[in-house]
């Protein structure tokens, strides 16, 4: 039987994009953010590095309680470019991955 690996698409304020999402992925992988680890192509990496940086302008940096700076149009194109690189993921990485999205709460 086939190995599966969870993985997290999951933005973390200042950085870390793909989290281990099962037992197996935690074994392989270990923690903190992976996306150096697996493999994906420089392009891809790059986008991921694109969109994290995007992710953090959601956060009022100087008082984070403070509510986003963001407009909804703004978490919705987010959110869209999220899933769209989601799937991404899950056609470069293949079948032994299943790519979860966890959305900006």
């Amino acid at each position: 039987m086939q190995t599966l690996y969870q993985v997290r698409l999951m933005f973390e304020w200042g950085g870390g994009c793909i989290w281990c999402g099962n037992g197996a992925a935690l074994e392989r992988f270990n923690v903190g953010p992976i996306e150096e680890k697996l493999s994906l192509s420089a392009a891809t990496l790059q986008e991921l590095e694109k969109l994290s940086a995007w992710h953090d302008k959601a956060l009022n940096w100087e008082y984070p309680p403070d509510p986003s700076p963001w407009t909804q149009a703004e978490f919705e194109e987010f959110e869209a470019a999220a899933l769209f690189m989601r799937e991404k993921l899950k056609a470069e990485l293949g079948a032994s991955f299943e790519v979860l999205y966890e959305p900006i709460p």
